[in-house]
């Protein structure tokens, strides 16, 4: 027990005399009286018939004394506590007598004056008197000041609209809110002059009914209020906006408004403000909106406004993308059929800089957020506060509508929409693609989740994502839900410092299976989950209304166990200004062709650039395979330069294999080709014969076909997976044994050179590859027509013109539903790295003669090495190299500098080394060689070694041309 000090006993008593210049000080007490008509008549010396007095230190409460809104009167009976005053107000204060009553009323009407003099006057009445409300108690004022703002709202449209307060009957609407808000900015209610607009849209019903009232007491001159149509479109705004206000409301967390649903259906209005139901609300629809209002207002008090968060931090921890990886899904990529739309387009605005919550407000279903590689990438990486220096660019695309204030969705629908297999929605919007995110919000109920994402140039919120990003999308969610079970939990606390952040977790674990913010069942994991999405739990605790869980010992636990971890921090703008002069950075710009308010430069517009970038972004996915997603990933903990030679050595043999696979032999053969039972004859006379004796044809029927020497067939290999291969044929020959053959050249596409994706669709290039066929192993014949095309800049202009001919004749042929066209005017030589023109000359002549095997021949010849009989020099490649002469060796063939030899790519030469300067000595031939071999015959170097070789201070002193024996 903690000990009390000992009551004191010895008390000290003295005198004090009072002089006569002491004055003592008397405290004023108001006088209280119980009965209200006595109160009234002794606040006046005359009786009145209709009295009416001045009411000042009110507080309007129910009949168990406990204060209420004032609104609430139309609902409920209230009654006043105040000091009733004359109406007259006295210039001497001290004189001016008042009477206190408690607990007088009901409150039976109410009215607001004060229209001309710019200051509204709230009047109430009882059966006995009526009193202008002159100030509330101060405990009272943040019942009474969401009703004053009312009318203050009231009396601003008043004189915006009236003429005799010097106001504009034909305002429009927008300017009509400009100007009551500039009027209202020095208001301490409200925190911007968004809030401002939103909360004048909210009321227009009210300010609409009030006004339209006055008309029954103006006169004939006067203005007609109920004919405006400035009024009708603010109370049409009004029930647009009270349909997106009823969910949002409720995500400030009052607990009443936990089971609530609020249906306008008895005051729906059309465009025109006319009312569709003529029915007047009844109670429980009317007691429902002004609890709605108050919780509105409740937010707004607290630094709110409709479409921003509270900048309360002035630090925001970032997300570690390595810490939430494995709650999202294996990487993939955005796709999307869908011509979209820039954004910059649709909301296009000479003003390049604005406050965000200026921005227009749209909708976004069946969307998809990616980073700059396209790939599909979590809205949790983006900071829900506007941050400097923010080095993650996520962008989006989907279906953007008007936000009308429909389209709702529960958390609990959203959970069963991402498991099923339902396909995107059906919905009648604008395909769009958005430019960079800058923040984003969650608003929330009990059991509603809203989430809003804001560009340069709008805010968006957010219906169903599209069926492809769902799985990246449940996790914040989840994360959401999570929040909001616990700041329940919180709120059934007698004490929210009861449930510490271990209490909190733990309560957590024991979620059932089936709750919607179910994580796991034991409770490490369950923290791990809470402190790695925790800045999405803090924002949403951040938002919520109640202090005492703001401030709890859940929320502090979560900071501390984030601030461990030592995230990366960015600094919360203090005010948020949109700058629009930034360029739209979206990858879907090159996709895709996007009309522009501005002319293009012609050259920037090529069909070959256009196309070429088209193919690339349609076709540049890097998606992992099924295979590979499946595989278990390895530790990368390497050093840089060993792992980036082993990316060279494995670019390097991937590049040898698919050279492999894709040149096909150059070696002259046969092939097997697909057995057919089509019907081959010759046409014609024979015309010779080859050196081997085969009997040479010009032409042949194959398969009802006539085939001739110098033309292009499609065939297609038997065993292969390949496609069909097309070849020119250089000669058609019956061999010894009665087989109909002929020997063809290589005739490859564009695409399979190295002009790849630049190459003309309808060009072919011969090669020097060639094989021999069976006449049954053609397809089909090809169209292609060999071309002689004049070079030169004198004859650019004609062979401009011939190509768009040729072009329209394409076109008319695949109209028609003609075979496609090719046509040949190079030769393409890998080898030697080139196109050459065509060798007419020597093409197609059926003579038995095939200029493409005679080049091979030389090639294998000039590869050969010819050593001389004396054996002192020898022919390699077509080089002499004699004995005693000097030579370049590359320094791989040398042992001792192997270890150092590596590969290198851009530019780099760390490591590399020199070529080797050597003196033939002799040279080495096995013994009886019948040819001899590059395998087989050796030489003897004598090695002259460089200065560097030596040492680096011999190479810094030595000339570079010295190389020391």
């Amino acid at each position: 027990m903690p000990k009390r000090a000992a009551e004191c006993t010895d008390f000290k008593e003295t005198s004090v005399h009072i002089s006569e210049k002491s004055v003592p000080m008397e405290t004023k007490r108001d006088q209280l009286v119980y009965e209200e008509d006595v109160a009234v008549q002794l606040t006046s010396r005359q009786l009145e018939d209709c009295p009416n007095r001045r009411l000042t230190d009110f507080i309007f409460h129910d009949s168990d004394g406990q204060p209420q809104p004032f609104a609430f009167s139309e609902v409920d009976d209230l009654f006043i506590s105040g000091l009733i005053l004359p109406l007259e107000e006295s210039s001497d204060k001290q004189k001016q007598k008042g009477f206190r009553s408690e607990c007088f009323g009901p409150i039976e009407s109410w009215s607001i004056s004060g229209y001309e003099d710019g200051s509204p006057v709230i009047s109430v009445s009882t059966d006995v008197a009526a009193y202008d409300c002159i100030k509330p108690a101060n405990s009272y004022k943040k019942f009474y000041d969401h009703f004053f703002e009312k009318a203050r709202a009231c009396v601003e449209v008043y004189r915006k609209l009236s003429k005799s307060s010097g106001g504009n009957p034909d305002l429009s609407l927008d300017e009509l809110l400009a100007s009551v808000v500039r009027s209202m900015s020095a208001s301490k209610c409200f925190s911007s002059g968004g809030s401002i607009k939103d909360f004048i849209i909210l009321q227009g019903e009210f300010i609409h009914n009030q006004l339209i009232g006055l008309d029954e007491t103006s006169n004939q001159n006067d203005q007609t209020f109920s004919e405006l149509p400035v009024l009708l479109a603010l109370r049409y705004e009004g029930y647009k906006r009270r349909g997106l206000m009823k969910a949002k409301a409720a995500s400030s967390g009052g607990s009443y408004m936990s089971d609530m649903e609020i249906r306008d259906a008895e005051n729906e209005v059309d465009e025109s403000g006319s009312s569709i139901y003529a029915s007047e609300e009844n109670d429980d629809v009317k007691l429902a909106r002004l609890l709605q209002e108050e919780e509105y207002w409740k937010s707004i008090k607290h630094g709110k406004s409709q479409g921003s968060a509270p900048l309360s931090n002035k630090y925001y921890i970032k997300i570690n993308e390595d810490e939430i990886a494995n709650d999202y899904p294996l990487p993939a990529y955005y796709k999307t059929s869908n011509q979209e739309t820039d954004e910059f387009l649709v909301f296009y605005s000479d003003i390049y800089m604005c406050d965000t919550d200026k921005l227009p407000r749209s909708m976004l279903h069946n969307w998809s957020l990616y980073n700059s590689d396209s790939r599909l990438i979590s809205l949790e990486l983006l900071p829900m506060k506007p941050c400097a220096d923010i080095d993650v660019t996520i962008f989006g695309s989907g279906v953007m509508t008007v936000d009308d204030g429909s389209g709702f969705c529960l958390d609990t629908d959203l959970g069963h929409s991402s498991s099923s297999d339902q396909g995107p929605q059906d919905v009648d919007g604008i395909p769009i693609y958005l430019s960079a995110i800058k923040e984003w919000m969650i608003e929330f109920g009990s059991s509603m989740v809203f989430i809003s994402i804001r560009s340069d140039m709008a805010w968006y919120r957010l219906g169903k994502p599209s069926k492809q990003y769902t799985p990246w999308y449940e996790p914040v969610l989840k994360t959401a839900r999570l929040a909001i079970s616990i700041i329940t939990l919180l709120k059934e606390q007698s004490r929210v410092a009861r449930l510490s952040f271990a209490e909190a977790i733990k309560r957590v674990s024991e979620f059932e299976k089936d709750h919607p913010a179910y994580i796991s069942s034991n409770p490490a994991d369950v923290e791990r989950y809470v402190i790695v999405h925790g800045q999405i739990i803090l924002q949403q605790f951040a938002e919520f209304p109640d202090g005492n869980i703001k401030r709890s010992a859940f929320v502090t636990g979560l900071t501390k166990k984030m601030e461990e971890r030592h995230h990366t921090k960015w600094v919360v703008k203090k005010k948020k200004v949109v700058h629009k002069n930034e360029p739209n950075m979206n990858p879907r710009a090159a996709m895709a062709p996007v009309m522009s308010k501005k002319k293009v430069m012609q050259a920037t517009t090529t069909r070959m650039i256009s196309r070429v970038w088209g193919e690339y972004y349609s076709n540049y996915s890097p998606e992992d395979s099924k295979d590979e997603a499946s595989c278990i990933v390895k530790e990368e903990e390497e050093v840089e330069e060993q792992e980036e030679n082993e990316e060279d050595d494995a670019e390097e043999e991937e590049l040898s294999a698919l050279e492999k696979t894709q040149r096909p032999s150059l070696l002259p053969g046969r092939s097997k080709l697909h057995s057919t039972s089509k019907e081959i004859r010759w046409d014609g006379e024979f015309v010779g014969k080859t050196y081997s004796g085969d009997t040479l044809y010009k032409q042949a029927i194959v398969g009802g076909d006539k085939v001739t020497v110098g033309g292009v067939v499609l065939v297609e290999v038997d065993g292969s997976d390949e496609l069909p291969v097309i070849y020119l044929i250089e000669y058609m020959f019956e061999s010894l044994d009665g087989r109909k053959m002929f020997h063809g050249r290589m005739m490859q596409h564009g695409s399979q050179t190295l002009l790849g994706n630049t190459a003309n669709a309808r060009e072919l290039f011969l090669t020097n590859e060639c094989l021999e066929f069976e006449l049954q192993g053609i397809k089909q014949m090809v169209v292609v027509d060999i071309r002689r095309m004049p070079w030169g800049h004198q004859h650019r202009k004609e062979n401009a013109n011939f190509d768009k001919i040729d072009r329209a004749n394409s076109e008319e042929r695949k109209r028609k539903g003609l075979p496609s066209d090719y046509y040949c005017k190079s030769l393409y030589w890998p080898e030697r790295g080139a196109f050459f023109s065509l060798p007419f000359d020597t093409v197609g002549i059926g003579t038995g003669f095939c200029h493409s095997c005679k080049i091979k021949e030389s090639q294998k010849e000039k590869d050969s090495i010819k050593v001389n009989s004396c054996k002192t020099s020898f022919v390699y490649k077509g080089t002499e190299y004699s004995i005693d002469e000097f030579v370049y060796v590359s320094p791989q063939y040398f042992a001792a500098d192997r270890m150092e030899i590596g590969t290198f790519k851009a530019g780099r030469n760390v490591g590399l080394k020199a070529y080797v300067v050597c003196q033939m000595m002799g040279i080495i031939v096995p013994k009886a060689p019948k040819i001899a071999e590059a395998k087989s015959t050796l030489v003897k170097l004598r090695r002259f070694f460089r200065p560097e070789d030596i040492s680096a201070e011999k190479a810094y002193t030595s000339d570079i041309r010295e190389v020391p024996v």
